[in-house]
């Protein structure tokens, strides 16, 4: 608030006040008054104008200087009300009180969007493990019963699981500090048991897998990281080409300590222009649209979780040709 706002923002006041002066001069001059107290009342009341304008102005601008410059300095807006003193002026009183009333009425909107996004939360974590018991029924009953028919029946009830623990991870991750654990792993036991996994998947889908990790240690939760494979691999299932099929699994010791775990597979690949957006939520892009069942949130899911792991995904890829999604963590 400068000088210059505050007088176009009382401009009425000042216009009114010098008609007063006017019509005093005028009364003034209706009496005959002499000149020194026609002067003398003129100066004495213009000098009372100017400190009641002054008064009021500097009042004012304390607050709102103090208020426009915590405005600006904080970076949640929304506790501003925490920061300003309430005022003593009329008008600023009544701003301070409506803000004050609009932030509780927010915050209480914000509580109950809040309890019920919980209700919700708790709701779809019980039905993810509700729902978890017949799908193990059925892959129990599918293993008792081998064959070309059971497997392809095995893959459809994978899929169904895979689909179900998006969803529960999906939640963990919206407060993973409560979900995962750092410890110290052995890279290669973790892919080989999410080949054996996946195994019915990759054997009707004639998949040639081949596991060149060697024997390193990282530091990662084991649950989370597992998850994090099988959404890469039924990936490289989904988006698979007509001829060559494999996924390769090898790593690149990097400085400081890390290392690079590679996964390639030789799909269709991604193309160009949609590479910068696959870890996007819910992005399928051009090559999801042609799959009915593309939800693009498996990769969005997995670069959350690295980034809560510390660890860190990369993707490259040639349309048509291959991709590669590298997975960097610490190792020890």
């Amino acid at each position: 608030m400068n000088w210059l706002s505050y007088a176009k923002d009382h401009r009425v006041h000042f216009l009114l006040g010098f008609l007063f002066f006017l019509l005093m001069e005028g009364i003034l001059f209706l009496f005959h008054a002499s000149l020194v107290m026609q002067i003398f009342l003129f100066f004495l009341l213009f000098l009372m104008v100017i400190f009641i304008i002054l008064y009021d102005y500097f009042r004012c601008r304390e607050f709102y200087l103090d208020f426009e410059k915590k405005l600006k300095a904080l970076e949640e807006k929304y506790l501003l009300l925490e920061m300003i003193t309430r005022p003593s002026f009329f008008e600023g009183k009544l701003f301070y009180d409506s803000l004050q009333e609009i932030t509780k009425a927010m915050n209480d909107e914000i509580e109950s969007h809040i309890r019920l996004n919980e209700e919700f939360k708790q709701y779809i974590n019980t039905w993810v493990h509700e729902i978890k018991l017949p799908i193990a029924t059925m892959k129990l009953i599918v293993h008792n019963n081998k064959g070309e028919f059971s497997r392809k029946l095995q893959t459809q009830i994978k899929r169904i699981d895979n689909d179900v623990e998006q969803v529960l991870y999906y939640i963990r991750s919206e407060v993973p500090e409560k979900d995962y654990r750092i410890q110290k792993y052995p890279l290669k036991p973790m892919i080989d048991l999410v080949i054996r996994e996946n195994k019915d998947s990759l054997i009707l889908e004639h998949f040639s897998i081949e596991n060149k990790v060697s024997t390193i240690e990282v530091l990662t939760d084991k649950k989370w990281f597992l998850f994090i494979l099988e959404q890469i691999i039924s990936n490289a299932i989904k988006y698979a080409k007509d001829t060559k099929r494999s996924i390769l699994f090898y790593t690149q010791v990097l400085e400081k300590d890390m290392v690079k775990l590679i996964i390639e597979d030789h799909g269709i690949g991604i193309q160009k222009g949609d590479l910068p957006r696959i870890f996007e939520k819910s992005f399928t892009g051009k090559n999801g649209h042609n799959l009915q069942y593309s939800t693009g949130m498996g990769l969005y899911l997995c670069k959350k979780m690295c980034m809560e792991l510390g660890h860190s995904l990369e993707a490259e890829s040639e349309y048509g040709s291959y991709t590669k999604i590298s997975i960097v963590m610490k190792k020890v």
